[in-house]
């Protein structure tokens, strides 16, 4: 399944709007408007560094302790570079979350009619998230979400939609594929995605973020692993290989009838 990476943003406009947020030192709604990416290999560089400072800095600090003046001085390059690149505050941290909802992906994942164990596949994707969620850099941000975007509308809207809704999008991605190939039952992917994001999370995120995260033994992981991904699939059924053929059959004779 190939992943498409976040686009990139609007040029800024020439103006005091600029210079006031530049001269501020805080990203806010005296922001330059993000710029498109240029497309040179020296700027992507610099923004991929800029979202690792931010990264570094909002989980060390939290959403309001972080500042963009910090993020250059860790990253390099200028505040007008960073300005142009993101325009907001807000929109770096949204940069932050959308790189963590593609990180899972990022090595790719097999063609679904050429996966020899379905079941295991969606074990082994499982696993990936639950590392992830229960890691600390992944209770740091959740904590993150929780305390702050409450009391910042922008923080919240980055969270909502590029933190859940765009981590949401490529699992459903995943399982329409999935689906398509005639390997698994799903009408819905956007919902399948939904239900398997709940059943890995279980109640092992909030015993986390309440601290606890060392009385979450390996043997515990584990069975709470094959349980959520059992849960699933009986919500979601496989669909057996030569079951899976015929469907594929009849799926390309229609097509074919239709044109």
């Amino acid at each position: 399944m190939r992943v498409i990476a976040d686009p990139s943003t609007a040029r800024p406009r020439k103006g005091t709007a600029g210079a006031t947020a530049r001269s501020s030192g805080t990203a806010g709604a005296a922001a330059a408007p993000p710029r498109k990416a240029a497309g040179s290999p020296r700027l992507a560089d610099r923004r991929r560094k800029f979202v690792a400072a931010a990264e570094q800095l909002f989980l060390e600090r939290g959403y309001a302790g972080a500042s963009v003046n910090e993020v250059v001085r860790i990253a390099g390059g200028s505040l007008a570079t960073l300005y142009a690149e993101f325009g907001t505050k807000e929109k770096l941290f949204e940069a932050v979350l959308s790189r963590r909802a593609a990180a899972i992906f990022e090595e790719g994942t097999q063609e679904p009619a050429h996966i020899a164990d379905v079941g295991a596949e969606l074990h082994a994707l499982a696993a990936k998230m639950q590392a992830r969620i229960l890691s600390a850099d992944g209770l740091a941000i959740y904590r993150l979400a929780v305390s702050e975007a409450p009391r910042f509308p922008g923080l919240r809207k980055a969270v909502l939609r590029n933190g859940l809704r765009g981590f949401l999008s490529h699992l459903a991605a995943y399982f329409g594929a999935l689906a398509q190939a005639g390997r698994i039952r799903i009408e819905d992917p956007a919902l399948a995605a939904e239900h398997f994001l709940t059943l890995v999370q279980g109640q092992q995120l909030f015993v986390a973020c309440c601290g606890d995260a060392a009385s979450i033994s390996t043997a515990s992981r584990k069975r709470h692993l094959a349980d959520a991904v059992d849960a699933f699939l009986k919500i979601h059924p496989l669909i057996e290989a030569r079951r899976a053929h015929a469907e594929r059959t009849l799926r390309s004779r229609r097509s074919t009838a239709l044109d």
